[in-house]
């Protein structure tokens, strides 16, 4: 069969934890999720079009006119909560346009199952794994039998008008038995991140989940599954040698959760020979000098550092775990050892004053950062925080929204007494206070190594200037 995946447009809603700035200026990811889903149905023998209609700038029209081109049998779509309005606008249209069965997946799905099938022109749902359910669904749909499908663990579908959903198996996927994401459907040179340099350039994952428990992130609700080293070296060293990418980001919500691993992935890529570039995320109270000093020496260029905050007390009170002296102690080695860095901030903690976000704001100055990115504290499904949004405003928005009963709108956050317009005027002022310091401008200046990268760069700062004065 052939199966079309859509990457949806982007658009700013007022919930979302980034400045609408930020989000459209600071980098344009792959599809990863997509890439994989594409990578499981050629296995099965079918045939796929990847349609990333934010990295390729497509309009609406221009998307149909590719997929009819293609001819789809099914459609399938990525749902995820921050962005459901829009790629439940998108599904809608193209199945009307299209007159083809609408698959749904992602963590929108898992969560909001019913939600998801309530849209009528969602016709199936992965609510399990994409490799053990996507066979069967397409098989429904080839063969237009769906009674099979009543056995089938981790399927959504609508029968004679009603939602059907079988819980997902309860197992451990192995992630070494996922296929390599299909990066040979994508072009490598659509995509960035605010801290690359130019080029070609990808997102891979060596792990999934988390062991910390954050109250302003989910991933510790998921645990914590790894990739075998070899396996992981074995991808990137497809990524350089198959693709002509020579930039990674490790998409790891934490590289080094098992620091031995770690460091036998770093000795692999050093025993190969192996030339690439990238970059990781890992946590301040999980680095040494000699696990840096073998990064370093495997290609690592960049880590990204969950600081959060610059005052102890907020913290301690998100169950971070660390202080300020890990934060300057770690970034002091990573620096040392060759590697930049980039550091991650929240405005609006629960409790946090005015005076506090300031602390924040110059920590952040004072920190030898190279690259830093500021968040409003939001509240996302599966968070502590979010439990406060539900409680406050007695239902469940995103379960409504993926349902395509609730408008957009700016969330409550009941931890805060700031408004949504004080949390947006702190993080917009964070910016303009870190990247617009002449020396902050000096320092940058003279590490940029190609014209790509001086002309994003340029660009993104006069677009900071316009949009903080």
């Amino acid at each position: 069969m052939k199966i079309a995946l859509l990457h949806n447009p982007y658009r700013y809603q007022e919930f979302m934890e980034n400045l609408d700035f930020v989000a459209n200026n600071f980098g344009t990811l792959p599809p990863l999720g997509i890439m994989y889903v594409s990578s499981l149905l050629q296995e099965e023998g079918h045939e796929t079009e990847i349609v990333d209609v934010k990295a390729e700038g497509l309009e609406f029209e221009e998307v149909v006119e590719r997929l009819e081109d293609f001819d789809p049998d099914a459609l399938g779509v990525m749902v995820i909560p921050f962005t459901a309005a829009i790629t439940m606008d998108w599904a809608e249209k193209l199945e009307e346009r299209l007159n083809v069965p609408v698959i749904a997946g992602n963590y929108a799905v898992l969560k909001y199952p019913e939600a998801v099938l309530s849209n009528d022109f969602i016709d199936y749902a992965v609510v399990g794994s994409a490799k053990e359910t996507m066979p069967e669904i397409l098989r429904a749909i080839d063969t237009g039998e769906r009674k099979n499908l009543e056995n089938i663990e981790g399927v959504g579908f609508r029968e004679d008008g009603e939602v059907v959903v079988n819980p997902p198996e309860e197992h451990t996927e192995n992630l070494d038995d996922l296929p390599y994401p299909d990066r040979g459907s994508v072009d490598a040179s659509n995509y960035h991140s605010m801290a690359s340099k130019g080029g070609n350039f990808t997102i891979m994952v060596t792990s999934y989940g988390c062991i910390y428990n954050c109250v302003f992130c989910d991933m510790g609700d998921f645990g914590y599954r790894e990739r075998d080293p070899e396996d992981v070296v074995d991808e990137m060293e497809e990524i350089v040698e198959e693709h002509g990418i020579g930039e990674i980001d490790i998409f790891d919500r934490d590289f080094l959760i098992n620091k031995e691993r770690t460091k036998e992935i770093c000795q692999e890529i050093v025993d190969r020979d192996l030339e690439v570039e990238w970059s990781c995320r890992t946590r301040v109270d999980q680095v040494d000098r000699e696990t840096l000093s073998l990064m370093e020496d495997a290609g690592c260029r960049l880590i990204l550092y969950g600081i959060e905050s610059g005052n102890q007390e907020m913290l301690d009170r998100d169950h971070k775990g660390i202080t300020k002296q890990q934060v300057r102690e770690a970034l002091s080695m990573t620096q040392e050892e060759g590697m930049e860095t980039l550091g991650f901030f929240i405005i609006g903690h629960p409790g946090e004053t005015e005076k506090e976000i300031e602390q924040t704001i110059e920590f952040a100055k004072e920190l030898p950062l190279d690259y830093a990115q500021f968040f409003k504290m939001t509240g996302k499904p599966g968070t502590e925080l979010y439990q406060e949004v539900k409680d406050d405003m007695g239902y469940d928005y995103f379960e409504r929204l993926v349902a395509g009963e609730a408008e957009e709108m700016e969330l409550p956050r009941p931890w805060t007494d700031m408004t949504s317009e004080e949390l947006e005027e702190w993080v917009s002022y964070a910016y303009k206070e870190f990247y617009l310091r002449p020396s902050y401008i000096w320092r940058r200046m003279k590490k940029i190594r190609s014209l790509d990268e001086f002309k994003r760069n340029a660009s993104v700062a006069l677009k900071l200037m316009r949009s903080t004065l």
